[in-house]
């Protein structure tokens, strides 16, 4: 539809709007023996009083001010101009049906209004540099599949835009206006480069650290690579790593023990991705990852979350999660330690 026929359709529209609910307010006024000019005035006063709010709204919004107040007289004129047509609908023994036909008329015209100025308005607004907070199209299974992730994403991304403002074109929004650091740059050139380079480039200047630890540390500047790639590409067995063990009674011992790396990687994408929600989650996420033995799931969850975290607490939760995972083949928890 192009601009003229929308004028038309839009004017057509407003006349039979104006028509239906002013002959109901008309009605009312002569109910009360008005005079007859007196009687066509009343409509014109509460409906044209609203849409004038509704244009002295759309004004505001691109001049940069506040529509706040322009809008709630235009709803506060509406409102009383949808009790009148229900008191015209009771006079005539009307009903509900009455009401809705007197009334819908001058609601249906004020809300499509309200939306022909929202584009005005926005695009006003846009020149101006203001971005307003948009929700992110995530998709319908998005919010069926992980309805919980995707509201706390949301929410995340709209303090951060309270906080920092929006985000400039090919900007994360959770990173807007932040200054640079300098993980924020070996980020961007990592990115750029091959990962067979990035482990080049990490291993000559950490040349004592084991594959392991290597691909945890590249993976805090955004290179996911495993324990097993970086070993291929520097031409060497992936070498076994060691956890800090615990007693019952959470103090550590001191013989270290090996483990395979899959723990180590397992602790640094936990570390530097999304941190569980508690000590289940974390629990639960070890064992799916195939860590299967429990001082190494207490270890790295107390790494996690925190040292505050009750080791025997967690031992429970291991023993409890593990009951509900019959499929992983969890047996005795590591060499016996239950």
């Amino acid at each position: 539809m192009n601009r003229t026929a929308w004028r038309a359709a839009f004017t057509v529209v407003s006349l039979a709007a104006l028509a239906t609910t002013g002959w109901s307010l008309y009605a009312v006024a002569r109910h009360y023996d008005a005079p007859k000019l007196i009687a066509v005035a009343v409509f014109l006063v509460f409906d044209g009083i609203a849409y004038a709010c509704l244009h002295l709204a759309s004004e505001a919004s691109e001049n940069g001010r506040s529509a706040l107040g322009a809008r709630l007289a235009s709803f506060g004129m509406l409102g009383v101009s949808v009790y009148l047509n229900r008191f015209h609908a009771e006079l005539i023994n009307g009903g509900l049906p009455a009401f809705l036909l007197f009334a819908i008329p001058s609601v249906g015209l004020l809300a499509l209004s309200e939306l022909a100025w929202a584009g005005p308005r926005s695009i006003a607004r846009a020149a101006r540099g203001d971005q307003p907070y948009r929700l992110p199209g995530f998709g319908g299974w998005a919010w069926a599949l992980a309805p919980r992730l995707a509201g706390r994403t949301v929410k995340e991304r709209a303090i951060a835009h309270i906080e920092h403002g929006p985000a400039l074109p090919g900007q994360r929004p959770d990173t807007a206006d932040k200054p640079r650091t300098a993980t924020d740059a070996l980020r961007d050139h990592f990115a750029n480069i091959d990962p067979a380079e990035a482990i080049q480039v990490a291993h000559e200047s950490q040349p004592e650290l084991p594959p392991a630890e290597l691909a945890a540390l590249l993976r805090t500047y955004g290179v996911n690579v495993d324990a097993v790639q970086v070993a291929l590409t520097l031409h060497r067995p992936a070498e076994r790593v060691t956890i800090d063990r615990t007693d019952e009674s959470g103090q550590r011992l001191d013989s270290p023990a090996g483990i395979d790396p899959a723990i180590a990687l397992a602790r640094a994408d936990m570390l530097s991705g999304q941190r569980p929600d508690g000590i289940s989650d974390a629990v639960r996420k070890l064992l799916r990852r195939g860590i299967r033995d429990r001082d190494a799931v207490v270890s790295v969850t107390r790494d996690v979350l925190g040292p505050d975290t009750n080791p025997d607490t967690v031992r429970r939760t291991y023993e409890r999660e593990k009951r509900k995972l019959p499929d992983l083949g969890i047996g005795q928890g590591g060499g016996g330690y239950n």
